[in-house]
């Protein structure tokens, strides 16, 4: 822990629910311990057990739910209730708060217990949640640029009222240092994952969707990678995108060559990448078959509204133009429940009152974003355990 990075924490949650608030965006404070969280086949919620002292008056009540109180489950995500209060008719609605996921890497970049920021539109669509993302990123990055130039001229009669942060924030790094708050950053590029895969890897993926064995072709003989009978085409498709593709977004595309080479030298080196202006990427329209909670698109129903952003070492956001058939829903998540059950996790029915507020939605959209990941790029912080008071690390490690 750094205290100083944790100061710019909290200074710059402050600055991001300002621009939600201004913008006219109502917050909402979710439960964060739920009966039914997601489905998520490679999340894993913290279980526990919710009991009712009173429940020992009304014996029907415990017959009901059985003996040993009601299973519940921190949420890995606020996204049910956020889309239940659409379906209640709220707009223009967001979360920052905690969210909790277990067996998570404590690799520098991610922690048990993290700030997640959800944000959802009605009658909207992906191209409104890029924009919001952009101008909340440049928003943010501008005023905390302001507030160390203030910071900085502190002595020529500036109130010490304004001074709202105590730098340099970091041993090794300032505000000032970080390329989003030198205003280094460029256009947001806006890259289909078609696209991304042409560009990237040399591939052209239209004609490889559902095909697998054409996919793992490309795989073995392309990439020299190794596929296995069990693989399925999103096995392989992930193979290749993690290993190929997504280490090269985020950064200018001069800098591919050094993002994927293993040889050190002052121009990888860490503090140089924190130091090296990124180069921001959304990549949407995603395959159908990692659609998730999202529609499919009208034009061409073998992808899917889906959103993701990259900034530097980072992916900062996941959103989705949201699916409303509760039909279709209900069979993503009987998928993702026998993919669980395949791969020996536990697994727990699907949310029918969710289900059932889906279609009073509206076309709505939705996406989650990563705070602290935020806060690393600004603060240049080599390790989410700089800016986080008390990290899992610290508090658990022993």
């Amino acid at each position: 822990m750094n205290l100083e990075s944790v100061k710019a924490r909290s200074r710059i949650v402050q600055l991001v629910r300002r621009w939600f608030d201004d913008q006219g965006f109502l917050e909402m404070l979710t439960p964060r311990l739920v009966g039914l969280p997601g489905q998520e086949p490679y999340l894993e919620p913290f279980w526990t057990t919710v009991n009712n002292p009173l429940d020992k008056a009304r014996p029907e009540r415990s017959r009901r739910r059985g003996q040993g109180g009601f299973p519940a489950a921190l949420v890995t995500s606020p996204e049910y209730a956020m889309k239940r209060l659409l379906a209640a008719g709220l707009d223009k609605i967001y979360d920052l708060g905690p969210c909790f996921r277990n067996n998570e890497p404590w690799d520098g970049s991610h922690d048990p217990e993290f700030l997640m920021l959800e944000w959802y539109r009605r009658d909207s669509n992906v191209e409104q949640l890029m924009d919001d993302a952009e101008n909340m990123i440049r928003w943010v990055a501008g005023r905390i640029k302001n507030e160390e130039f203030r910071m900085k001229n502190a002595g020529d009669g500036i109130p010490n009222s304004e001074i709202s942060l105590n730098l340099p924030l970091t041993r090794e790094i300032s505000y000032s240092e970080s390329p989003l708050v030198k205003g280094d950053l460029g256009d947001f590029r806006r890259l289909t994952v078609e696209q991304a895969w042409r560009e990237y890897a040399g591939v052209e993926l239209a004609p490889l969707l559902d095909d697998r064995e054409a996919l793992a072709k490309v795989a073995v003989e392309k990439f020299h990678q190794t596929v296995t009978p069990d693989d399925t085409w999103d096995d392989i498709y992930f193979r290749i995108f993690l290993s190929v593709i997504e280490p090269k977004l985020g950064w200018p595309s001069t800098d591919s060559e050094d993002r994927k080479s293993s040889v050190s030298s002052n121009e990888t080196s860490p503090l140089t990448r924190r130091l090296r202006a990124p180069d921001p990427v959304f990549l949407y329209r995603y395959p159908a078959s990692q659609a998730s909670l999202a529609c499919k698109c009208a034009d061409d129903p073998r992808w899917a509204e889906r959103v993701e952003l990259y900034i530097g070492p980072y992916e900062l956001a996941n959103g989705f133009a949201e699916l409303r058939d509760p039909v279709e829903q209900r069979a993503r998540f009987d998928e993702e429940r026998g993919l669980r059950s395949r791969l020996g996790k536990k697994t727990w029915p699907s949310d029918e009152k969710f289900l059932a507020d889906l279609p009073r939605m509206g076309n709505a959209a939705g996406i989650a974003f990563g705070v602290e990941r935020l806060a690393m790029l600004l603060t240049g912080a080599e390790s989410i355990n700089d800016i986080l008071p008390f990290p899992a690390r610290e508090r658990f490690d022993r």
